[in-house]
């Protein structure tokens, strides 16, 4: 009770800054993912902005300038655990979208969970798998379970983080039919997605979009002329296998994602009970779209950015309408992690190379063979890690830490490693520098080895059909974070934030406690 209490105390007064003490909790929290969302681009293109969008959020709320989230690269779901539980992946269980499993020797997604059936879908997932509780967690808990909890996003595992595990509904868009898809987790969802499936299907619109330049024919920051005067042109073919992957990296997602979100807003009433406060979570997404004409991306990213700055607009207009400016408080943070469209290095003759997996595994096996004695040694590598075989160990009786250390030796003498660690290594507090790493990994799921690579260099998965192919490089972006509404003073942060005092700097806004694992502080203001 002592820690629960000084959590209470350390939320209120952190936030003082920006809440005033005495103010009611506000009508509706609006949480907003920005998948790969970065701030030079929200700078660089600052006056092209509406009013009403981002330049909204820039100018009228608490813009954080450089979001850290202070652990290895994740992707869209380990990072909006992080803002949600305001706890690293080690501690909340999500360490990505899908993990390693042992039995099947493969990726599966991280909450998968066969006890519960999908709503279009054959998919089957709970949260059981977020060990922590989440934002719209404590709220629930404060109000009695009063205010409603829904959630929208692209991919199902962000959709389960931000309604957590008592929202009244989680919708994504189905990778294989693309009809918004739920599970019986949620037992209280809305109809109108549901709806949306049977009278307005996506794969009814495919074939009659296409996206283009927004501004065509006008200047782009740092887009060359040729590339203006020629502009460019994607289509969705309903033929193409991958047309719903292709969609979910448009434009076109964001544009269905805040239709839907201003048809929750407006048909449920959201906000509309004096009693409660209810929470509308969605995830947009802003990473590099997978069909690209060229190497390069800026003017689709830039025109991509353009876009959801309308969809912002149109969102908040919804909400200052339906809801009222004084009634709502909205968070909008990046993922903080950015990938990039591959570069031909050759081309270009810059430094870097490949590396093969079926190569590595290969000649791992034969060098542990040849000191242990023959025998599959290597049960699979999976997202930079390496998972031994324990049926192999146990039957030659070796110690599996011996084994890994060897393993780790042989790894690091490969071109293209830039350093390898074992995962006693990754957990042992006695070697400071790895923390980042140490708490990005979670040790339940995690091999046994975990390797880095040096930056320009290509991992190619040819042990899996289709290959997977992943190059590493080292960001040096800024990620962004803005929150505004209710009496949020307007002030610029320019250092450093850590992601984790997010969860509970909302949570001293809406007087409730931080989730359970939330060890941070509220982000003092000056």
């Amino acid at each position: 009770m002592k820690r629960l209490l000084t959590s209470v105390a350390v939320g209120l007064a952190g936030i003082q800054g920006i809440y005033p003490a005495g103010d009611s909790r506000p009508k509706l929290l609006v949480g907003i993912m920005v998948d790969q969302l970065r701030t030079d681009y929200l700078e660089n293109l600052r006056d092209m902005f509406s009013t009403g969008g981002f330049r909204r959020l820039m100018d009228n709320g608490l813009f954080i300038k450089d979001l850290d989230f202070n652990v290895e690269p994740g992707d869209a779901a380990s990072s909006s655990a992080i803002i949600q539980t305001g706890a690293y992946p080690r501690q909340n269980g999500v360490t990505g979208a899908f993990i390693y499993d042992p039995a099947t020797k493969s990726l599966r997604p991280v909450f998968q969970d066969e006890t519960f059936i999908g709503n279009f879908t054959n998919e089957t997932y709970s949260p059981a798998s977020l060990r922590v509780t989440t934002l719209t967690d404590e709220l629930s808990v404060e109000t009695s379970g009063k205010g409603r909890i829904h959630s929208i996003a692209p991919d199902p595992a962000q959709a389960i983080i931000l309604a957590g595990h008592t929202g009244n509904s989680a919708f994504w868009i189905n990778d294989e039919t693309g009809r918004w898809s739920s599970t019986t987790f949620y037992s209280n969802p809305p109809a109108i997605l549901q709806n949306r499936n049977y009278n307005s299907p996506l794969i009814s619109r495919l074939d009659t979009m296409k996206w283009e330049p927004l501004r065509k024919s006008e200047p782009y920051p740092q887009v060359d002329s040729q590339q203006i005067k020629d502009g460019f042109r994607y289509t969705f073919p309903r033929s193409d296998r991958d047309v719903f992957n292709l969609y979910k990296h448009s434009p076109y997602i964001n544009s269905d994602i805040t239709q839907a979100a201003t048809e929750y807003i407006s048909e449920l009433n959201l906000g509309k009970d004096r009693e409660t406060t209810d929470v509308l979570n969605i995830a947009y997404t802003l990473a590099p779209f997978t069909n690209l004409n060229s190497e390069s991306y800026r003017y689709e990213l830039q025109d991509a950015y353009l876009r959801l700055d309308k969809d912002l607009e149109k969102l908040f207009s919804t909400l200052d309408k339906q809801v009222g400016k004084d009634n709502i408080l909205v968070y909008l943070v990046s993922t903080g992690y950015f990938t990039e469209p591959a570069i031909d290095n050759a081309k270009y003759r810059l430094p870097g190379g490949t590396f093969s997996v079926k190569r590595a595994t290969s000649l791992l096996n034969a060098y542990l063979a040849a000191k242990y004695g023959n025998g599959a040694f290597i049960d699979s590598f999976v997202d930079n890690q390496i998972y031994l075989s324990k049926p192999t160990l146990e039957e030659k009786n070796l110690d599996v830490n011996t084994v890994a250390q060897e393993a780790k030796d042989f790894l690091v003498r490969m071109s293209g490693v830039a350093d390898a660690f074992t995962i006693s290594e990754l957990m042992s507090p006695a070697i400071s520098q790895l923390e980042a790493m140490r708490e990005s990994v979670d040790p339940k799921t995690s091999g046994d080895i975990y390797l880095l690579f040096n930056p320009g260099w290509k991992v190619i998965d040819d042990t899996r059909f289709p290959q997977i192919e992943k190059e590493h490089k080292t960001d040096a972006y800024l990620a962004p974070a803005f929150i505004m509404g209710q009496n949020i003073k307007s002030q610029i942060i320019e250092k450093p934030v850590e992601a984790v005092e997010i969860a509970p700097t909302i949570a001293g806004a809406l007087k409730i406690r931080p989730p359970n694992s939330s060890n941070a502080k509220p982000i003092k203001l000056d």
